[in-house]
């Protein structure tokens, strides 16, 4: 009888469950009905975005395929990152709102003067630099907006508005007075590190066993140099190892991974903090008012930038010398971006020989021999050039790959007239925007998909056919909404100015230089779309990219 009643009972709780999950896949069979009328409306007027549906309610839209393939699911047309229109989506006990499409990214980036990044800054300032919390509670109390005027109702003193003055600082020195120094300075620095590898480069072949490296190492040299002068890495020889040691961990650090389980990530973090408190202390025990050169700028703390953070920095609550090394290693980081894609595009420039040879025939061009005999270029010239400026675009759209967050602050933000509420995260990811095969030329016969490399895609030529006849032209104003590597709005990247140049120039120098020969196993190298290494910004390859270089052979015949 016992055993009969069991069987009875196991019986009746497998119809519970099998019922369970048919009213479970009900609910979500018209919720997706629902969602699918909702995307096809075309009056949306105070509309707020419904909810992306899913089966389990308590787990929401759980992405845990995002855990194996990161790229792969959010590239999928079956999750809520493909939405049409802007959706509400739910994970757990959290909320957030995607927006995909030119149009509502243009909308999005036109109303983001409603918006504030400052809890995303937080977190990543914590997580990531190691930000001290007195220092971070700053931004948590920052209620002042980023307009010069603070919000109404807003108690924080001028000196405690975090966001506001680092962010006008960023401004003033790469936007402002501070871009052309700073840019003749790499440019001096890039020029020596490349001329000088080319001197200890023969004219036969040599192997290198990852071009990423090689290109890496002297442009991240020469940015540190031009940033903060000669002594950071004078002073901490390892420097530039920690560096990009602490870039391969940067997921490690935002995902909250404690320090035990990866205790060698966390040491390269404290080796490279430790580097920048050590330059800065070497710093105001050495510099003096007398040290001041015509820009502004000195030997021991570099640009003017850094000296003014420590004013600013020095004036708040909270702020020791520890604090100052984990915002300022943060903005010494932030090149990382445009250093990867310079190698990713000097990759692939020499794995196609004819476009080799169309990017040296424009950089050829504009190139000069000065008195000691190095190669030198005009940044207005190359900023002219309609192939390079393609590759360097091209290369952004596609190795980009990182979610632009904004938060809705005090007003409520009008994207097309789906209404999104205060205090709500909307996320824009701009892999989604960069593959989109919709919005995105893959040629005459759909031969050049949007998962590979073609500088074509930027480039117009006179010919109704889209041949290439005549001299093409370079623009990405039509692409607005669908070329966003540097986001958009008032809070658009600062840095972007600085990128460009620097990618063009490094990009100029070493075709113009040398000869490299991509061994075959580095041809086809794919990018690290691991969790670890998939959402940071532009992408690092899967693996080394080994390489044959040399002198270039022609260089004396072409300057």
């Amino acid at each position: 009888m016992s055993f009969d009643l069991l069987a009875l009972q196991t019986t009746h709780l497998g119809a519970l469950f099998l019922l369970l999950i048919a009213a479970l896949w009900h609910r979500y069979a018209a919720n997706r009905r629902s969602f699918t009328a909702y995307t096809k409306r075309e009056n949306n007027k105070g509309v707020v975005p419904l909810t992306f549906p899913y089966i389990f309610p308590l787990l929401g839209s759980l992405p845990v395929a995002y855990l194996w393939n990161p790229r792969a699911f959010v590239l999928s047309r079956n999750n809520f990152f493909q939405s049409l229109h802007p959706a509400r989506v739910k994970v757990l006990t959290q909320e957030f709102y995607v927006v995909r499409g030119p149009e509502n990214v243009k909308a999005l980036f036109k109303n983001s003067w409603a918006c504030t990044s400052i809890p995303f800054v937080k977190f990543a300032l914590e997580y990531a630099f190691g930000l001290p919390a007195k220092a971070s509670s700053l931004y948590t109390k920052d209620d002042s907006g980023d307009g010069h005027v603070p919000h109404p109702g807003s108690v924080v003193e001028a000196r405690n508005r975090i966001d506001y003055n680092v962010f006008q600082c960023l401004v003033r020195f790469l936007e402002g007075k501070g871009l052309q120094p700073f840019f003749n300075r790499f440019s001096h620095n890039i020029t020596q590190q490349l001329h000088s590898l080319h001197d200890r480069i023969g004219s036969e072949w040599g192997y290198h066993e990852d071009l990423m490296k090689v290109v890496g190492n002297e442009t991240t040299v020469s940015i540190v140099n031009a940033l903060c002068g000669p002594h950071l890495l004078k002073l901490n020889p390892h420097f530039l190892q920690d560096y990009w040691d602490f870039d391969r961990n940067l997921q490690t650090y935002l995902q909250g991974i404690p320090w035990f389980l990866a205790p060698r990530a966390y040491a390269v973090r404290k080796w490279v903090l430790k580097a920048v408190q050590v330059w800065q202390q070497h710093a105001r025990d050495h510099f003096d008012e007398s040290a001041i050169n015509a820009d502004g700028d000195d030997e021991f703390w570099g640009s003017s930038f850094f000296r003014e953070r420590q004013e600013i920095f020095l004036r708040m609550d909270g702020f020791d010398h520890a604090a100052i090394a984990s915002e300022d290693f943060g903005a010494i980081w932030a090149a990382r971006n445009s250093v990867t894609a310079a190698s990713w595009a000097i990759f692939d420039i020499y794995r196609d020989p004819e476009l080799l040879v169309r990017v040296r025939a424009e950089v050829d061009t504009c190139a000069i021999k000065d008195a000691d005999g190095l190669i030198r270029f005009d940044i207005d010239q190359l900023l002219r050039l309609p192939v390079l400026q393609a590759v360097y675009a091209e290369t952004l759209r596609l190795r980009m790959h990182f979610y632009i967050i904004r938060m809705s602050d005090r007003a409520e933000i009008n994207i097309r007239d789906w209404i999104i509420p205060r205090q709500k995260v909307i996320v824009t990811p701009t892999t989604v925007a960069h593959m989109d095969s919709e919005a995105w030329s893959t040629g005459l016969k759909n031969e050049h998909p949007v998962d590979q490399f073609w500088a074509g895609r930027f480039l117009k030529y006179p010919s109704k056919s889209n041949t290439q006849l005549g001299d093409p032209t370079f623009s990405t104003k039509e692409l607005e909404g669908s070329w966003i590597p540097y986001g958009g709005g008032p809070r658009q990247c600062p840095g972007r100015h600085f990128a460009k140049r620097q990618i063009l120039l490094t990009t100029a120098l070493m075709v113009s230089l040398f000869d490299c020969e991509i061994i075959k196993d580095g041809k086809d190298m794919k990018e690290d779309f691991t969790l670890k290494g998939f959402g940071s910004g532009v992408s690092h390859p899967a693996g080394k990219i080994p390489m044959r270089i040399r002198r270039r052979q022609n260089a004396e015949d072409a300057h």
